[in-house]
């Protein structure tokens, strides 16, 4: 299964959520700034890389996770990979897709904003880790979610194929 963490900038929430999936960020505290500072991609997306899939890592179970920044397009982005992978013959329910926009705050908006497209990297990182770091219960609840979904679909995927 290829797990997809998406957010709109794909900068702060999704790579936070790969790295709680992936074990680099703790489950049981929030993380400190110089912690979600070393979070892989954690506030360096550009623009131009806006709908790529960045490999995060591989989980436990052997399920590859990702990151992506999609913009407003959650339907039209997550639509045309599954398309294409059934194109290209590939099988698109090995997506699974994470929305991680539901848990943004106005310190994330403001911060990433700033930070990402003006470019005010001095101002805008501290804010926006800080928002980071309010929304992390939040994002441990739904990676956490996300492992059991996930863990329970490869369960009746290998059911079926026995």
């Amino acid at each position: 299964m290829k797990e997809v963490y998406h957010c709109y900038g794909g900068a702060h929430a999704s790579p936070t959520a790969a790295a709680i999936h992936l074990g680099i960020l703790p489950v049981n505290r929030r993380p400190t700034f110089a912690e979600l500072l070393q979070v892989p991609r954690f506030d360096s997306i550009r623009g131009w890389e806006h709908g790529k899939l960045f490999l995060a890592g591989v989980d436990n179970d052997g399920n590859e996770v990702y990151t992506m920044g999609r913009r407003n397009s959650t339907k039209l982005v997550t639509k045309l990979i599954r398309d294409f992978t059934r194109l290209c013959g590939g099988n698109p329910e090995d997506y699974y897709f994470v929305n991680c926009v539901q848990l943004f705050n106005p310190f994330m908006v403001t911060g990433g904003y700033s930070s990402r497209a003006l470019g005010w990297v001095r101002l805008g990182r501290p804010i926006v880790t800080f928002g980071t770091m309010l929304s992390f219960p939040i994002l441990v609840q739904i990676v956490q979610r996300t492992v059991k979904e996930v863990q329970t679909i490869n369960t009746v995927n290998t059911a079926n194929k026995e």
